[in-house]
């Protein structure tokens, strides 16, 4: 696969994890304001953000593993990649304590809703002031040192990754309370308020 093929299809996949993440966001506001909004839907939503993080976490783990060799111990280029490290590490944590309090949500039923708020609440920080903060921090050092087939390894693209991904973003669509369509949402960040 071209390396842009690679990059697009990494840059879609992200970009529909961001839909995903705003229809999920809607639904817990929906849910705090006194909407009811089924566990179900937050359910899959945890596990479409669960499978592409994972992802996200695997292409950036590889990202980090082919720059490594091409750092000398005194480059500034160094503490980028122990900043990426650190960014993987808590970015794994939050998503870990994200899936267990979807877990423990489902077993309490509505008794565990605030849990499950003050869960996904520390997940967006996390998200948004740790792993996302520094995203483009080693695009530099990629345009120097990556060629199409780097592109192919990073993207770790399958069919099996493919129809995963697409098996559960059909199914936030299609429990999606009305507002929250996944497919009605821009990827990004949310405006600052």
């Amino acid at each position: 696969m071209p390396e842009f093929l690679a990059r697009l299809h990494t840059q879609r996949e992200r970009m529909r994890l961001g839909k995903v993440r705003k229809s999920f966001v809607a639904g817990i506001e929906f849910q705090a304001s006194g909407t009811a909004v089924s566990i179900e839907f937050f359910a899959a939503c945890v596990d479409y953000i669960k499978a592409a993080m994972d992802r996200l976490h695997d292409q950036d783990q590889r990202i980090h593993d082919i720059l490594k060799p091409h750092i000398a111990a005194n480059d500034n280029s160094a503490a980028t990649l122990e900043n990426l490290d650190f960014r993987l590490t808590k970015s794994r944590e939050a998503l870990a304590a994200l899936v267990a309090a979807r877990d423990a949500y489902r077993a309490k039923g509505h008794n565990g809703w605030a849990e499950f708020k003050a869960a996904t609440d520390t997940f967006m920080d996390v998200y948004f002031n740790i792993l996302m903060k520094g995203q483009h921090s080693t695009v530099e050092m990629q345009d120097k040192i990556f060629t199409d087939a780097t592109w192919n390894t990073v993207a770790g693209i399958t069919q099996d990754s493919e129809l995963i991904e697409a098996t559960q973003f059909a199914v936030v669509k299609r429990l999606a309370p009305a507002g929250a369509d996944p497919e009605n949402f821009k990827a990004g960040r949310p405006p600052k308020s």
